[in-house]
C-alpha cells in the first residue's frame, strides 16, 4: 500500500476537524465577553462546544482542569486510532505534552494540586514523600521524561527522545518532517503545555506556523501531530479564559 492510500482515511478526518477550528477573530470575540456565563454560551455556540459542555458558572478551576485534561487525552487517542497501525503509538505519545507543568510540579516535591489527586493519569503520584513520588514516576509511562529531568532538568527532551524511539522505520522525508516539527515544538513548548495559554500574540504566532506546516505535510504522520499541537495550543487559550473569568468573576462577586 502506498503512502497516500495508507494515510488517506486519517487525512480526511484531520481535514474535517481542522476546518472546524476557530479563527483569530473568533478568539478575540471570546476574549471580549463580559463574564463566565457569556463565555460558556459563546463557546457552546462554536466548535469548542464539546470542550465546555460539562461546565457551569459554579464549576471550579480544578474541575475545569481535570475535565479538559481527560477530554484532551481522549481526543488524542481518537486521532491516533485513525493512523496506520505502526504510527499510532508515536501519535498517542503527544497526549503527554500538556502534562509537563503538572509533572514538573510533582517532581519539585510540592503538594499535589487538587485536580491532580482526581486525575486518572496522575493521581498515583501524589505521595507526600518526594523520593517515593519520583520512584513511582520513574516506573510509569512518564519515566523517559523523569529520567531526563533528573539528568539536566529538561522534561521536554525526555519527551522528545522517547517520541523519536516510537517512530517506525520510514522514508527520509517523513522523518525529516517530524524532526523539524520536534524543533518547533521545543521552541513553543510553553504554549503546547499550557504555560503561555493566555498570551494572545504568542498563540497566534504559534498557530500560524503550525497551520502552514499542516498544509505542507498532508498524508504524513506529522500532520496528525501538528493537528494535535494546534488543539493543545488552543485548548490552553480556552483554559486561560475559563480560569480568568472563574477567578475574576468570583472575586468580583465576593466584594460586591
Amino acid at each position: 500500500m502506498n503512502r497516500l492510500a495508507s494515510f488517506a482515511y486519517a487525512q480526511a478526518r484531520l481535514h474535517a476537524r481542522h476546518a472546524r477550528r476557530l479563527g483569530d477573530a473568533d478568539w478575540r470575540r471570546l476574549a471580549s465577553v463580559g463574564d463566565l456565563l457569556q463565555l460558556l454560551q459563546a463557546a457552546r455556540a462554536s466548535a469548542l462546544r464539546g470542550w465546555v459542555l460539562p461546565f457551569t458558572e459554579d464549576t471550579d478551576v480544578h474541575e475545569m482542569e481535570l475535565r479538559l485534561c481527560r477530554q484532551f487525552r481522549e481526543y488524542v487517542a481518537e486521532v491516533a486510532a485513525w493512523q496506520p497501525r505502526d504510527w499510532r503509538e508515536a501519535v498517542r505519545w503527544t497526549m503527554r505534552l500538556p502534562d509537563l507543568p503538572a509533572l514538573r510540579h510533582l517532581l519539585s516535591g510540592e503538594p499535589a494540586w487538587p485536580w491532580i489527586r482526581e486525575d486518572e493519569a496522575l493521581a498515583r503520584f501524589v505521595a507526600e514523600d518526594g523520593e517515593a513520588r519520583r520512584e513511582a514516576l520513574r516506573r510509569s509511562g512518564y519515566g523517559p521524561m523523569v529520567r531526563a529531568w533528573e539528568q539536566d532538568d529538561d522534561l521536554f527532551e525526555g519527551w522528545l527522545v522517547h517520541w523519536r524511539r516510537l517512530w517506525p522505520r520510514a522514508p527520509r522525508d517523513l522523518v525529516h518532517a517530524l524532526e523539524r516539527l520536534g524543533t518547533k515544538m521545543r521552541r513553543h513548548v510553553g504554549a503546547l503545555a499550557g504555560d503561555a495559554g493566555g498570551a494572545d500574540r504568542e498563540r497566534e504566532r504559534v498557530v500560524k506556523r503550525l497551520e502552514h506546516d499542516f498544509r505542507r505535510h498532508t498524508h504524513q504522520p506529522a500532520a496528525a501531530c501538528i493537528h494535535i499541537a494546534l488543539v493543545a495550543v488552543e485548548l490552553a487559550a480556552l483554559r486561560a479564559e475559563l480560569v480568568r473569568h472563574r477567578l475574576f468573576d468570583t472575586a468580583r462577586t465576593d466584594t460586591e
